[in-house]
C-alpha cells in the first residue's frame, strides 16, 4: 500500500481491451441525375449486349451522340472487346457496366425495340394510295397552352385587339390538322395530348422539395425564389414530358414520333414584348449530349439506348425527306447552331442533332420540329388570322393558314420517305 495516497483497484486482468469505436462507413455520394431522373438500372442494356461492332458504337458515339469525344471518355472506356461504362459517375467504387462488341458481323443480330422498322412493315398491295398503311405515329404537341401558357412561358401578345400567341395552343392545332392528313393516308395515328391541360397529375407544389435537393446537389444556395422557380420548371417541362414519355414507351409504342413545336427568338427586353426580324426552320434528331449530360448517370443510359437500337439512321433519313417539303411549304431558310448546343450530322443545313428531354425519353425514333419564329411580325399576323380556308395574302405571297401549311409540309416529307423505303 502507498502511505498518504488512494488509488483505483489494480487491473489484475492486463491491460485494457475495450474496443474504439469503428469509424463510421463513408458516406456513398446521391447520383447525379437529370431532374426528375431515377436511377438507372444498368441491366436494362443486357439485351444489346454483342449486337454493335466497336466501329459502330464508335462512329454513332462520336459522330453523332457526344458533342466531342472528351465529353465522354471519363464515363465510357472503349476497349477492343467492350465498351466500360460507370455505373455511378460521382462514386468510381460502384464500378462499370461491360457492354460487349460484336465481333462476327456473319452473325445474326436481333435488336431490342417496340417499334417497327420501314422493312418490318407488311408490303403496300398494288396500286395502294394509303403510303403509310401499317405505320403507327404519335403525335407529340409541344408544350400545354390554355391558362398554362403565361406559367411555362410560351406566352406572348403584342396590342390590345389582339389573340394572344400561346405555343401549347398553335400545336395542338397543328397536331389535329396533321393527324387529320395522317390518317387519310393509311397511318394509325396517336396524340400524346388532346387539351390544353397537362397530362401530369404533378403540380409545382409538389415538387417543391425536388427542386430543393437537385438544387443542393448542384451547390446552389436554395433561396426560396430559386426553389419555387425550379418547382414551376420541374412541372411544365420534366414531369410534363417523363408522363407523355411513360404512356408512350408503354401503352402508345408507335413506329416513330413528330414532336411539333414553333420557334421563337430571344427577346430584347422580355418585359417590353416587340417583333424580331428574324424567322426560319431547322428540325433535330437526338444527339449532340455535353459533357455535363453524359455525366448525368441516367441520361448516360437513355443516349445508350438510343445509340444501341439505331434510332439515329432512322431519325436522319426521315428529317432529310421532311426538311425540304417543309421548305418548300414554308419558304424558310435554315437555322444554324454553333456547335454546343448542337451539332451538324450531314450537309443538310435544315437538320441538326441536339439532346432535348422530348427527344430523348421517347424511346423510338422522334424528329423534332422547330418551324416559323412566333415573335416575327409576319408570323403573329398569320397566327392572329386563324384557321382559314383557302389561301390569303401576306406580304405580297398567296399563303394556306399557317397550321395547314406546317400540317401539309410534314406530311409530304413523311410520305416520301415511306414510299422511298417500302
Amino acid at each position: 500500500m502507498l502511505y498518504g495516497h488512494s488509488c483505483p483497484a489494480a487491473n489484475l486482468s492486463g491491460p485494457d481491451t475495450a474496443e474504439a469505436p469503428a469509424p463510421p462507413e463513408p458516406t456513398i455520394p446521391l447520383p447525379l441525375l437529370a431532374q426528375l431522373g431515377a436511377p438507372p438500372d444498368w441491366s436494362q442494356l443486357d439485351t444489346y449486349q454483342r449486337t454493335i461492332t466497336i466501329d459502330e458504337f464508335r462512329h454513332l458515339l462520336d459522330h453523332c451522340y457526344a458533342r466531342k469525344s472528351v465529353d465522354y471518355q471519363d464515363f465510357i472506356q472503349i476497349w477492343p472487346d467492350r465498351a466500360r461504362i460507370r455505373r455511378q459517375s460521382n462514386h468510381s467504387e460502384a464500378g462499370f457496366y461491360d457492354l460487349y462488341f460484336l465481333s462476327d458481323r456473319r452473325k445474326p443480330v436481333t435488336i431490342d425495340r417496340y417499334w417497327k422498322t420501314p422493312w418490318q412493315l407488311p408490303a403496300l398491295p398494288a396500286n395502294e394510295h394509303r403510303p403509310l398503311l401499317g405505320v403507327h405515329i404519335a403525335l407529340d404537341p409541344g408544350h400545354i397552352g390554355g391558362k398554362w401558357a403565361n406559367e411555362e412561358q410560351r406566352y406572348y401578345k403584342i396590342g390590345e385587339d389582339t389573340i394572344p400567341v400561346q405555343e401549347g395552343d398553335l400545336t395542338l392545332q397543328t397536331a389535329k390538322l396533321l393527324e387529320k392528313n395522317l390518317v387519310a393516308l393509311g397511318a394509325r395515328v396517336t396524340l400524346t395530348r388532346r387539351a390544353l391541360e397537362p397530362v401530369t397529375h404533378l403540380r409545382p407544389d409538389d415538387l417543391a422539395a425536388d427542386a430543393r435537393a437537385w438544387l443542393v446537389q448542384r451547390n446552389n444556395l436554395p433561396s426560396e425564389a430559386l426553389i419555387k422557380k425550379t418547382a414551376e420548371r420541374l412541372f411544365y417541362v420534366s414531369s410534363e414530358l417523363r408522363t407523355r414519355a411513360e404512356i408512350l414507351n408503354t401503352e402508345i409504342k408507335p413506329d416513330l414520333v413528330l414532336c411539333l413545336h414553333f420557334n421563337a427568338s430571344p427577346w430584347r427586353n422580355p418585359y417590353r414584348p416587340a417583333f424580331r426580324s428574324i424567322n426560319n426552320l431547322h428540325l433535330l434528331v437526338n444527339g449532340c449530349y455535353s459533357r455535363s449530360e453524359i455525366a448525368e448517370d441516367d441520361t448516360r443510359l437513355e443516349m445508350l439506348q438510343r445509340l444501341l437500337q439505331r434510332t439515329y439512321y432512322y431519325e436522319l433519313a426521315l428529317a432529310d425527306e421532311i426538311s425540304k417539303t417543309m421548305a418548300d411549304e414554308t419558304r424558310l431558310p435554315s437555322m444554324g447552331y454553333d456547335g454546343n448546343s448542337g451539332k451538324s450530322v450531314n450537309d443538310n443545313p435544315y437538320v441538326w442533332a441536339r439532346n432535348l428531354l422530348a427527344n430523348r425519353k421517347f424511346l423510338c425514333p422522334v424528329v423534332f420540329f422547330e418551324p416559323y419564329c412566333m415573335n416575327h411580325k409576319e408570323v403573329h399576323a398569320r397566327i392572329q388570322a386563324g384557321p382559314y380556308r383557302g389561301l390569303r395574302e401576306f406580304n405580297g405571297t398567296y399563303r394556306k393558314n399557317i397550321y395547314q401549311e406546317y400540317a401539309d409540309g410534314a406530311t409530304a416529307g413523311i410520305v416520301n420517305y415511306f414510299r422511298r423505303v417500302r
